[in-house]
């Protein structure tokens, strides 16, 4: 199987129901995870501004992440409508609330940028596939 075949069949029709944030983001779907270094959207901007007369904001030590929060819980049990692996190996995914999130491949000082693996922990040993070190779309144990 290609790279976009395995990641249809994982996540297309397919939800996440458990979200975590901290130094990565991790996703759960139905015995998998989806991590990421790094995942964007175009709603940030608007959360954002929205958010910016939220005093606690202005204290917090990740402030570009509260955004980032609020729309993966706003997608939470959302089933994906769409894959796409781009020219760069981001992954963008749609979601039927009409959310698109992206996840990227430019996160620097990171030996790997996203990949869905079995356990949320280090891809290289769990890998079904990803994005590491090269920049290029692996497989794993698919």
């Amino acid at each position: 199987m290609s790279a976009i075949e395995v990641l249809e069949e994982k996540l297309l029709g397919n939800f996440y129901s458990r979200v975590s944030l901290g130094d990565t983001f991790d996703l759960y779907f139905d015995r998998f995870w989806l991590i990421s270094q790094n995942m964007v959207s175009s709603d940030e901007a608007a959360l954002n501004k929205l958010m910016s007369e939220y005093s606690p904001i202005t204290e917090a030590i990740d402030k570009e992440d509260i955004a980032k929060a609020t729309i993966l819980t706003a997608t939470l049990r959302k089933k994906v409508t769409k894959v796409v692996l781009n020219a760069d190996s981001s992954l963008e995914l749609s979601f039927e609330n009409g959310v698109r999130l992206l996840f990227t491949t430019d996160t620097e000082i990171v030996d790997w940028q996203w990949a869905i693996n079995e356990d949320a922990q280090d891809p290289y040993h769990s890998l079904i596939v990803g994005v590491l070190e090269s920049g290029e779309v692996r497989l794993g144990n698919c």
